[in-house]
């Protein structure tokens, strides 16, 4: 079979034939429909992460498969594939065979194409918490959601906007994302500098969802109202946040992470909900399909802030 693996960290996974993986009592053997490509992934494969997988390692947290062989599941059983390690510090979903204990295996409504399945499970569980269970955003709030063209910034917008948000403002750094917004929510291009001098100089929202932190962090902290809440999820534009206590402290906004790694049981507590609203249209995800062999440019469109919405790999 052929499988993305990481051979040094720090480099792009490559294609390699390896032989398909054989099954042990309470495992399952699956056929790899869709695999998902996250941040968590990058920051495995990039050797500054306290997991470390040996060597070479086929990455890959997320994916979507058919069960061939399991004593659990009937053949043809449709099933999410998440947990147990897999990606991590066992081989993952990169691959287009895969074996892992049956708990690492969930059943899903067929309705719910493959590429949708494997990549929905992070970005709506994490906006999801972010806005309810976090930042607890209440009906006639104003919110801000940086990166809200981004898989879990739209996720956490249209959540806000669910909550009854009287407005949802999406921050996105440049102009070509303002069309990936979900509807109903106000784009502001910019970060830094630009973007404090767009949004003004006083507060404009209650409620600040962040997933990009970086330079756009510190001036949307300072447009939170006093007494306001920031969840911050991720990290995309810089991993480092300097404050001015004196001034933060006046201000009195809390700043809320959302450790998602801590959230496995309530993930798998909201994930049939938020399947049947994918399913029903409800909310909405968007995916950009890579073929197997494009992973290593697909990753590379990760970095660079490029991918619409989700990053999936069929192999």
């Amino acid at each position: 079979m052929r499988a993305a693996r990481l051979h040094n960290f720090g480099q792009a996974p490559v294609i390699d034939e390896v032989d398909i993986p054989t099954r042990e009592t309470g495992q399952t053997l699956v056929r790899v429909d869709a695999a998902a490509l996250g941040h968590l992934d990058m920051t495995v494969a990039s050797g500054k992460f306290n997991v470390k997988p040996p060597l070479p390692h086929i990455g890959g947290t997320d994916g979507a498969a058919t069960v061939v062989e399991s004593d659990t599941f009937a053949p043809g059983t449709r099933v999410l594939v998440r947990g147990g390690g897999i990606g991590l510090f066992k081989n993952g979903c990169w691959a287009e065979y895969l074996v892992a204990a049956d708990k690492a295996f969930t059943p899903f409504d067929s309705g719910l194409a493959p590429e949708v399945a494997a990549t929905f499970f992070l970005p709506s569980t994490t906006g999801y918490v972010a806005v309810n269970d976090v930042a607890k955003v209440s009906a006639g709030e104003r919110v801000m959601v940086s990166g809200a063209s981004g898989a879990v910034g739209s996720m956490a917008a249209q959540f806000a906007l669910l909550a009854g948000a009287a407005e949802v403002i999406g921050i996105v750094p440049r102009p070509d994302q303002v069309d990936l917004l979900p509807a109903g929510v106000r784009p502001v291009v910019g970060r830094g500098a630009e973007l404090a001098k767009t949004l003004g100089d006083e507060p404009v929202a209650e409620v600040l969802i962040d997933t990009l932190a970086g330079d756009s962090l510190p001036p949307l902290l300072e447009r939170v109202t006093p007494g306001g809440r920031a969840a911050l999820i991720g990290y995309t534009l810089g991993t480092e946040l300097t404050l001015d206590l004196p001034n933060w402290l006046l201000s009195d906004v809390q700043l809320l992470p959302v450790n998602m790694i801590r959230k496995g049981a309530r993930q798998a507590e909201l994930a049939p909900e938020l399947i049947g609203r994918l399913v029903a249209g409800e909310l909405q995800l968007a995916v950009q399909q890579f073929a197997l062999d494009d992973i290593a440019d697909a990753l590379q469109s990760m970095r660079e802030g490029t991918v619409a919405g989700r990053a999936v790999v069929v192999p």
